[in-house]
């Protein structure tokens, strides 16, 4: 959820708290999102601190950001598949969650993005939510997803899929320049970008982002042969 959706829901319902929360289906809530009027910043910015249970940030880099690992009584009993759980908790039973993150202020949890959707380029991570919640806020872009690419030169790149807001087509020059304000780094910046009138979604609407990855290099792949 990109932090300018809380603060549009903010201006827009005045007499309620808009905030954001974090869980799984295997651990269910463990957040809640800042309750406290008139806190915009971290109901905004963050993902809310830890209501019930415990979460820790797993072999955290230079800026604190690591894989989230979290336990809860309400977190699941095990998967009914055995080998399901090989590689799912740490020694002490933490739930490995997926996803990167780092802890600010002390107890607000702060989701930076899903560990295999990380673009690396050049060595260098790249988050796509990092540069998802920035483009969002382009006037020419209705909705967007930012997937990783390979690369002959770098390994990887980052590839914006864009629905437009009717009539724009919003270039990678566009959506550089949108960027550059905002001083993301230059080697963080979409190298191609794919116009979709939709994308494809869970039974949640979640964004299947392997899926868009597929199709764009299953049509490469036809395009190449043809």
């Amino acid at each position: 959820m990109p932090p300018s959706l809380i603060r549009e829901a903010t201006a827009w319902f005045a007499n309620c708290i808009a905030t954001r929360v974090y869980g799984s289906t295997e651990v269910p809530t463990i957040t809640l999102g800042s309750l406290t009027p008139g806190d915009i910043e971290h109901a905004a910015l963050t993902d809310g601190k830890v209501g019930c249970g415990r979460i820790k940030v797993d072999n955290p880099d230079q800026d604190g950001i690591g894989e989230l690992l979290a336990w809860a009584p309400q977190m699941l009993v095990g998967y009914y598949n055995p080998e399901d759980e090989a590689s799912a908790f740490d020694e002490r039973g933490y739930f490995r969650m997926g996803d990167l993150g780092r802890i600010v202020d002390g107890e607000y949890v702060v989701i930076t993005g899903r560990q295999k959707d990380i673009i690396i380029r050049n060595g260098e991570n790249i988050s796509p939510k990092e540069i998802e919640d920035l483009l969002v806020l382009h006037p020419d872009i209705a909705e967007v997803s930012v997937v990783g690419l390979p690369s002959a030169r770098t390994g990887e790149m980052a590839c914006a899929f864009v629905i437009p807001a009717d009539p724009a087509r919003p270039t990678v020059k566009d959506l550089a320049a949108f960027l550059e304000p905002h001083g993301i780094a230059k080697l963080k910046y979409p190298e191609r970008i794919v116009i979709r009138r939709d994308f494809p979604r869970n039974a949640t609407g979640k964004v299947l982002k392997h899926q868009l990855r597929d199709e764009i290099l299953a049509e490469d792949k036809q395009g190449s042969t043809a």
